[in-house]
């Protein structure tokens, strides 16, 4: 890969290989739960959002994207806030309609290229904070949603700076990915996910098409052309894909932004991460040989940390 570059992120010996570093960092990583002030905001649509504030710091406002079927509990969502809270920013957080346990009110709920929400919480910021710098936080699927939203603004972004970890650049061939060897542990785990969510949500709200047996669904495409695709206007998952990555939406983004991936990510197919000629002269990108998924834990066992709480505020303090 051409752009691997020297970095000071050396892997925790005590966890080899991909595997070990995604699963401890998602399951077995210990990190407190910050205090966060939830709000529930209207939308025009007849739906709402609901937003994590942690408003403590006088300094910018970081906006934090989750990955799929995350919350407010995720360990890099926790692990971000207590960066924000050592550095004396603020933040927030944008939960997707329909995660958390709590189900929206439309036929539809969320998906990697939503947008939307997000370009409404950073006009809501911008409203409740006149003045105060904004950067933004997206890992895995945030990380997706984030990109692709700076690609379609461009220079009316409005944002100071922006980063993303993990990110999944084709959702085809990620999918692909996810059904190859020991990752299909991972797709499982996800998918158990995502046909419980819809089962709450169409429990109270079916939908207006035939999503079939729910329970056949095993894998991630299977579950995005019964579901996603359809209830957001898609053709199919192939359609849903093609439109929603963020590969191609790279060259027009204007806001500095750091990407930083691991070339081992067991969720990720190596060959569609972009090389510089795919980027902007804005995008900073950063593949390092190990890493795992939304995890890059270094350290020893007993002084241990996540590289992603250092690398991205060191990158949001020169921009």
């Amino acid at each position: 890969m051409d752009l691997l570059k020297p970095s000071d992120f050396r892997p925790a010996f005590w966890l080899p290989g991909p595997h070990f570093q995604t699963i401890w960092a998602s399951k077995f990583r210990k990190i407190p739960m910050p205090n966060l002030e939830k709000e529930q905001l209207e939308l025009e649509d007849g739906d709402f959002l609901q937003l994590f504030w942690a408003l403590e710091g006088n300094g910018p406002m970081v906006i934090i994207l989750h990955g799929l079927e995350g919350d407010q509990t995720s360990n890099t969502v926790k692990a971000m806030f207590g960066v924000i809270r050592a550095q004396g920013w603020n933040g927030v957080m944008l939960l997707n309609r329909n995660c958390g346990g709590v189900s929206n009110r439309l036929q539809r709920t969320y998906h990697a290229g939503e947008t939307t929400d997000l370009n409404r919480l950073v006009q809501l910021v911008k409203q409740r904070f006149p003045g105060k710098a904004i950067m933004a936080f997206g890992y895995s699927l945030g990380g997706n949603s984030l990109l692709k939203w700076l690609g379609e603004q461009g220079s009316e972004a409005g944002i100071t700076a922006a980063a993303a970890v993990s990110v999944p650049f084709e959702l085809s061939s990620c999918t692909d990915r996810m059904n190859r060897g020991f990752s299909r542990v991972y797709q499982k785990h996800f998918v158990d996910l995502l046909k419980a969510s819809a089962r709450r949500k169409f429990s109270s709200l079916p939908p207006l098409f035939d999503v079939g047996n729910i329970e056949e669904i095993r894998t991630l495409r299977e579950f995005d052309n019964r579901i996603t695709a359809p209830l957001h206007g898609f053709k199919n998952a192939e359609d849903y894909y093609s439109k929603s990555s963020c590969k191609a939406f790279l060259k027009t983004i204007r806001v500095p932004t750091l990407i930083m991936n691991s070339l081992d990510d067991p969720f990720l197919e190596v060959s569609s991460f972009p090389s510089s000629s795919e980027v902007s002269p804005q995008v900073e990108l950063e593949y390092h040989r190990k890493g795992g998924h939304a995890a890059f834990i270094t350290g020893s066992p007993w002084n241990k940390s996540g590289w992603t709480e250092t690398r991205v505020p060191e990158f949001f303090k020169t921009h």
